[in-house]
């Protein structure tokens, strides 16, 4: 048996790279099979047949792979097993629910078998929740589709669209009000995402950033506040985390430096889930950003960020706010859900403070959907209670069975 290789570690890409090459021509098939499926009158009847197919197929290959060798059953979490299916892993003994990672070539990618109490087996990537898939919309993780979706529904979303050439970039950026977000069009998770971007120049870089993993590319208006993850299941909003960069805050007696090097001595900074905030050249680039340097003594409660993402591995942080949220914010993110027809889905929100209505801000909005979102961030916040989102979807799924 052979080990696929990884790819290569990307700063762009953060703590979990992908391979650009792969995913670019992925996107690309995804854009021609869906711009079939539009031209269709039948488009949704067709697109839960071919998926339906798909599960049938995948699932029968996967067993088929294991009886020849090709594909190893685990049937204990290990070192190599993801975060998010040890949260689901955990949450499956608990309901007497017999769980496996099947790993094609010895290679961990977050496929499963799970034997409900029921008696009914099957088999998912990631989140057991695909029996519900094929109901779910087909766009929801097209960005551009879902923002003219969303915006039809009266739903906030951040000004822009979606472009394929350096020119069709840059003309919508002279249409829009800086400072703009570039991202690709598909996925993500803030991989090949650049912020705060004033100047044409920028988005020169930023549009090559994006276009290295996806044919097209989003170019919005930046919104203004948190970065919030709301998760919903089954429709109902179970928790809500902001995420937060790498930052400190500001005492009016201590330097940045001084003040960085006290916040790395949190326990929790320690690993495995968050690491210790990282003093390189994009953290020096973020205080120019702000007008700071190293040795600058921020004013107190003064937020000073030193990264443009939330990633963990460069020392971002996560807070739980689910009992916080304003009752409008919950409406809207409920409505979201059910307008997707997404059994799990997370909602990326951007607003100044979760606890105020989304009506009374200018600048906010919702980002984008997921459909597979990284529900362990729930379980193991920086701050904050953890919520048991894997239970909830266990709760969901063997109801489904009943």
């Amino acid at each position: 048996m052979f080990a696929l290789p990884k790819p290569k570690s990307c700063e762009e890409c953060g703590y979990e790279a992908i391979f650009h090459r792969s995913t670019y021509i992925s996107l690309f098939i995804d854009e021609i099979v869906g711009s079939i499926f539009k031209s269709r009158k039948s488009e949704g009847r067709v697109a839960q047949n071919l998926y339906r197919l798909e599960e049938w197929f995948s699932s029968r290959f996967l067993l088929f792979s294991v009886a020849i060798g090709w594909t190893r059953i685990q049937r204990m979490p290990d070192e190599n097993t993801f975060l998010l299916a040890r949260c689901m892993w955990d949450e499956a003994t608990k309901r007497r629910i017999e769980m496996q990672e099947l790993r094609p070539f010895g290679v961990a990618r977050n496929i499963f078998k799970a034997k409900l109490p029921a008696g009914k087996t099957i088999t998912f990537q990631g989140i057991p929740a695909a029996q519900y898939e094929s109901e779910c919309v087909s766009w929801i993780s097209d960005k551009s589709r879902l923002k003219k979706e969303l915006v039809k529904l009266g739903m906030p979303v951040a000004k822009g669209g979606a472009v394929r050439t350096k020119d069709e970039a840059a003309a919508l950026f002279r249409a829009l009000v800086p400072p703009v977000i570039v991202k690709p069009h598909q996925g993500s998770g803030s991989r090949h995402t650049i912020l705060h971007i004033k100047t044409e120049n920028e988005l020169s870089l930023a549009f090559i950033i994006a276009k290295q993993v996806s044919p097209m590319v989003v170019i919005e208006e930046e919104l203004v506040g948190s970065v919030y993850r709301a998760t919903l299941v089954g429709g109902k909003l179970i928790a809500v985390l902001r995420r937060d960069p790498p930052q400190v805050m500001g005492d009016g007696v201590h330097t940045i430096f001084e003040l960085i090097e006290e916040e790395n001595k949190h326990p929790a900074r320690s690993g495995p889930y968050f690491a210790k905030i990282q003093l390189d050249e994009r953290a020096r680039e973020e205080l120019a950003r702000q007008e700071y340097e190293m040795d600058s003594v921020p004013l107190e409660e003064a937020r000073v960020s030193l990264h443009q993402k939330v990633h963990w591995s460069a020392g971002g942080t996560s807070v739980d706010v689910t009992d916080e949220v304003h009752p409008d914010n919950v409406t809207i993110f409920e409505q979201i859900a059910r307008e997707l027809r997404a059994p799990v889905v997370g909602i990326d929100f951007i607003i100044s403070d979760i606890r105020r209505s989304w009506k009374e801000e200018k600048r906010c909005g919702i980002l984008e959907c997921n459909s597979m979102p990284f529900i362990d961030k729930h379980h193991f916040p920086f701050e904050g209670k953890p919520r048991n989102v894997a239970g909830a979807i266990w709760d969901m799924v063997m109801t489904h069975y009943i």
